[in-house]
């Protein structure tokens, strides 16, 4: 299915059955037909149930609302415009479900099974996707929220295959680009979209070992003693139209050595989340309040610190420190955004108990109002 090609005729299908009834109804009349077409669904039904063994004569079941979870789903693209949407059932290893046409930029109510396990994806195609950082769980008669394409775009990594790892004298560093605000998402431009600039490498020390213009970075030949490394990862719009985060940049700092053959270890790149509210534009109150939460992927024991956020109304030409809280595991502090500013740039640093540490800045972060 390409949304950005809808046929240029809606076309509904009938069974023989309900053809012939249709016929015997105009009995010769020819009166005239309205047809409603709706692309997209405000409404979505996500059920699913597995046989073991063999399926059964009438293979039917009932589900009802008890049986349910309520998952308010948010499509926040800066405009307006087609986009894909997949649940997938995750059983045994298999994953199965539809892709259905979604809004870039609106709302839908999904109901889903309650205690399945569930993957979710969203495609702007020839732009970028989105898909879930773990396996999703949702409790019956809960309600959740998800959101794809809202600031803050930045590079988040995760765990489904994407975890940046050491084995013997090689790192593989995933580095997914364009992840959604909040920790659910991980996003990539991927092959299709050659409009856009992305861009890692490694550094031991001053030296480049290896850059890569893709979002996946592999590095062969590293010496097996323990040394401080830098994977920076410079990401931009170039003639790929947006208006928010036009460039990100990410430098994470750690240290290295040879792993054993038995397995490989987790790289200890600090993660960083974002939260602020913004409206279906892409836009914050100027005295919103951003949350940042600084985290490591599974297999990580270091402590992760406070961290530093500063903030930029002129495009980096001056920063204001933001005055952070403690808020069950984050950090917030309370925009001040002078009159006249359309964009909030962000700048954020911060180390773990091991000497860890990530710099992130990004321009354009979201848009003020």
């Amino acid at each position: 299915m390409d949304p950005g090609a809808p046929a240029p005729l809606t076309v509904a299908t009938l069974t023989s059955g309900q053809g012939d009834r249709l016929l015997r109804s105009l009995d010769g009349r020819r009166p005239e037909v309205t047809v409603t077409s709706s692309p997209t669904t405000e409404y979505a039904y996500d059920v699913v149930h597995h046989w073991t063994g063999a399926v059964p004569a009438r293979p039917t079941w009932t589900t009802t609302k008890r049986d349910l979870a309520r998952v308010d789903v948010s499509f926040l693209h800066e405009r307006p415009g087609p986009a894909l949407e997949s649940r997938f059932d995750l059983w045994h290893g298999w994953t199965a479900g539809n892709q259905l046409a979604a809004p870039a930029q609106g709302e839908r109510t999904d109901w889903v099974d309650a205690d399945t396990s569930w993957t979710q994806s969203a495609h702007l195609p020839g732009e970028m996707g989105q898909s879930s950082l773990e396996v999703l769980r949702y409790a019956a008669r809960s309600t959740s929220e998800v959101t794809f394409f809202g600031p803050i775009l930045r590079p988040r990594m995760g765990e489904l295959d994407l975890q940046p790892v050491r084995y013997l004298d090689q790192m593989y560093v995933r580095v997914p680009g364009w992840g959604d605000s909040g920790s659910g998402h991980l996003g990539s431009t991927g092959g299709g979209n050659f409009a856009v600039r992305n861009w890692a490498a490694l550094y031991q020390g001053d030296t480049e070992l290896q850059w890569s213009n893709a979002e996946f970075l592999p590095v062969t030949g590293l010496p097996d003693e323990r040394l401080p490394y830098r994977v920076v990862v410079d990401n931009d719009r170039a003639g790929w139209t947006g208006t928010y985060s036009t460039h990100t940049r990410t430098e994470w700092t750690f240290t290295s050595g040879a792993t054993g053959p038995d397995a490989a270890e987790p790289l200890p790149l600090v993660q960083l989340d974002y939260g602020i509210d913004t409206d279906s534009a892409g836009r914050a109150a100027r005295t919103a309040r951003l949350s940042v939460t600084p985290s490591h992927l599974t297999g990580i024991t270091a402590t992760v610190g406070r961290p530093t956020v500063e903030v930029s109304y002129d495009d980096g030409a001056t920063w204001r420190r933001l005055d952070l809280t403690r808020d069950r595991g984050s950090w917030s502090g309370r925009l001040s955004a002078p009159k006249g500013a359309a964009f909030a740039t962000l700048r954020t640093s911060v180390t773990d108990s091991e000497g860890n540490g990530v710099t992130q800045t990004l321009t354009r972060a979201f848009g003020l109002r």
